[in-house]
């Protein structure tokens, strides 16, 4: 996986917080984020199929909330010494489950601009106005989003690439009727767009997204 504020809140689980230092944009930042996505990456490859379960559910519900609990609490227990964080791993739901979302993506040769052409007419229900825009997003700037997923997280390049996103956030918002403003940081757009992103591929019968 290559991260505006967010409403993270909604999506913090219990013993999943985000460090002060993950969310003000410092060098730490970005080693928090490339931290983040070598657990991602090794939940992607080490159990892709219940990752594909849990993250294509509903993130509202419990069962998604118990599920990615337990892929967060397997991605400590497996991969921190492939990771280097000495079994610590702490992040908001949303940037676990975009990390995990983003690497799981990945997996497959097809590029994912044409991937999500092919899938931008399959319906997905969207499962909050964030989610909504992100849909939108990932529909209407599908080679945008890929170049997005193939920089490195906190990097310069994520920072080009990911402004043409933001830019769009209020004709998405506009057009997916969502009345309040949204406002997220890199990382949550990022991980937004990623699980959005999974979650119409997969709806397309594109099984190895």
């Amino acid at each position: 996986m290559k991260t505006l504020t967010a409403l993270s809140v909604l999506f913090v689980a219990a013993g999943m917080t985000v460090p002060a230092a993950a969310q003000d944009g410092s060098p730490s930042d970005s080693a928090a984020r490339e931290a983040l996505d070598g657990y991602g990456k090794c939940v992607a490859e080490r159990n892709g199929s219940e990752a594909r379960r849990v993250l294509t559910q509903d993130f509202r519900s419990a069962t998604y909330r118990t599920g990615l609990k337990l892929l967060s609490q397997a991605a400590e227990r497996d991969c921190a010494e492939r990771v280097g964080r000495a079994n610590v791993m702490r992040s908001a739901n949303l940037l676990f489950a975009g990390a995990v979302a983003e690497n799981l993506l990945e997996t497959d040769a097809e590029p994912l601009n044409v991937r999500l052409i092919r899938a931008s007419e399959n319906e997905a229900q969207a499962f909050a106005p964030t989610d909504a825009v992100a849909q939108c997003l990932a529909r209407s700037m599908p080679d945008q989003v890929a170049i997005l997923f193939g920089t490195r997280p906190g990097s310069p390049e994520e920072t080009t690439a990911i402004a043409p996103l933001t830019a769009a956030v209020a004709p998405c918002s506009d057009a997916a009727k969502v009345g309040s403003r949204v406002e997220v940081s890199a990382s949550a757009m990022r991980a937004m767009i990623a699980t959005a992103a999974l979650r119409l591929i997969e709806g397309s019968g594109d099984t190895d997204a």
